[in-house]
């Protein structure tokens, strides 16, 4: 982004929550994902089906324990390969991504994607608006099929420029539309 203000662009960034993302994952859908994406088969993917399956956690104070919780359709958390399998579940989204915006980051369940613009008129400003909203109106959708959800509430926007560039834009916040919820 620092690359994009010294060459006069204004980078228009939203950062996605997802809503409980490791409590969400359908294992059918990882597993599949693991075997035909990623090429895991035979044992090795008995191991993963072994690992997802049957699990459950108890919490543990001062000795005393609670009884189990059924961890079926999560992804155990606080182990290394807690987020490589969600990322893995949320390979597609690059995918996606790369259709309508040059770049987004991710990492497990956090997600940044931006776009750069030069703010010479309204055309620009209302190209890079409309193009993040096609975007995140197809990541929507991919996630509700593969039952993953945006945290609207803490989704983030921001706009990252210089103040002269910022001063350029013709509307000072612009309003994107998440879904039924707009963010300005």
């Amino acid at each position: 982004m620092l690359l994009k203000m010294d060459s006069q662009h204004v980078t228009l960034l939203i950062s996605l929550d997802l809503s409980a993302a490791f409590d969400t994952i359908d294992h059918q859908i990882l597993l599949e994902k693991l075997s035909h994406e990623v090429g895991i088969r035979g044992t090795a993917l008995n191991c993963f089906r072994s690992y997802l399956s049957d699990r459950s956690q108890r919490i543990s104070v001062c000795g005393i324990r609670s009884r189990p919780f059924d961890l079926n359709g999560k992804v155990p958390q606080g182990l290394c390969l807690g987020p490589l399998l969600f990322i893995i579940y949320a390979s597609k989204l690059f995918k996606m991504v790369e259709n309508y915006l040059p770049d987004a980051h991710c990492f497990a369940d956090d997600t940044q994607m931006y776009l750069s613009f030069k703010p010479l008129g309204s055309t620009a400003q209302t190209d890079a608006i409309q193009a993040m909203e096609k975007c995140i109106d197809v990541v929507r959708k991919w996630m509700i099929q593969d039952q993953l959800m945006i945290n609207d509430d803490k989704t983030k926007f921001l706009l990252v420029g210089t103040q002269q560039q910022l001063d350029k834009l013709n509307i000072p916040l612009p309003t994107i539309k998440i879904s039924s919820i707009n963010i300005t």
